[in-house]
């Protein structure tokens, strides 16, 4: 166990991960393992003079950044590249996130984290801003803690939402493997640990991710895992013990080349020993993420000129 970093930070985004849920509201919510005191802030309630008068360090999400004026040094953390996934989805929103993400690339004083490799390059290829610090989004393990109860399940997760989520390939599967139990895992967070403790594998047939932190929690209970090559898996350093199927193919092909895949996947359940939790107790534990981000708060205080950590 650690310390908490002994600041108060604020972190701010569009909606309040206190009332709304998805991948940027858990990672809010998961920057209180990390620090003292979170604020959370949203355009309905950002107090500027608040933030000078206390010299409170912001974590923005990424395109936010633009929302506090540029006097005040800002970190702006990467989830995902706008541009990529506007690509994929096409969706007028995420044209606009494209739109803003261009623009907040270009604001100074600003400190720029992200949560993968293949986004902090990506950003860089496209816009040229550099990022000081890839932290991986860190998992809870002793939450999510590889302690499955899953002998004899007929139980597979999946997170298929939305359409780039696999919502329309996901039911083909089932119908094929009917003997097989497909479950969303549209559950209240509270829940998740516990209904992957019980399930016998997870899958993920997304045609676009940043780092997806679902995936994240399915490879530190240790289920075994069917992913497609986006997100965090485009990484050089990327889990290895997962079962890994083309994105383009999955979603081009008719049916075939998904169909062959599930079958090899789910027979690979007899046979083979999965771990992907070892990948996660490497690279993205509450320890790891923790010293990255004390490492932003030295870069913070040498760029912003205000003593935020405390002097020994």
């Amino acid at each position: 166990k650690f310390d908490k970093i002994p600041v108060k930070i604020i972190h701010y985004s569009k909606d309040d991960p206190l009332t709304t849920t998805g991948g940027v509201q858990s990672f809010a919510k998961g920057l209180n393992q990390i620090f003292q005191d979170v604020e959370f802030m949203t355009p309905k309630n950002l107090n500027i003079n608040y933030i000078l008068t206390n010299q409170i360090p912001v974590i923005c999400d990424n395109q936010m950044v633009s929302d506090i004026p540029e006097k005040i040094p800002v970190i702006g953390f990467q989830h995902g590249v706008g541009a990529v996934k506007y690509s994929v989805t096409g969706s007028s929103g995420h044209r606009k996130l494209r739109r803003a993400q261009k623009k907040a690339s270009k604001r100074p004083n600003t400190i720029w984290v992200s949560c993968a490799d293949w986004i902090a390059k990506k950003f860089e290829e496209l816009y040229g801003n550099k990022t000081s610090n890839v932290i991986y989004h860190h998992i809870d393990t002793d939450l999510f803690d590889g302690n499955l109860n899953n002998e004899n399940s007929k139980l597979i997760l999946h997170d298929a939402r939305t359409v780039h989520k696999g919502l329309n390939i996901l039911p083909i599967i089932e119908k094929e493997f009917h003997e097989w139990k497909f479950e969303s895992l549209n559950c209240h967070p509270d829940e998740v640990p516990d209904r992957m403790k019980s399930a016998r594998a997870f899958i993920h047939l997304s045609k676009y991710e940043g780092n997806s932190i679902v995936c994240n929690e399915a490879m530190a209970m240790d289920l075994p895992c069917m992913f497609t090559t986006v997100g965090l898996l485009q990484d050089s350093n990327r889990p290895s013990d997962v079962y890994l199927i083309d994105a383009d193919k999955v979603y081009t092909d008719n049916n075939n080349i998904l169909l062959e895949e599930a079958r090899l996947f789910i027979n690979s359940l007899k046979e083979k020993k999965y771990n992907p939790r070892k990948w996660i107790l490497n690279n993205a534990t509450s320890l790891i993420s923790y010293k990255k981000w004390m490492q932003t708060m030295i870069e913070f205080q040498t760029l912003s000129k205000w003593v935020i950590l405390p002097t020994k």
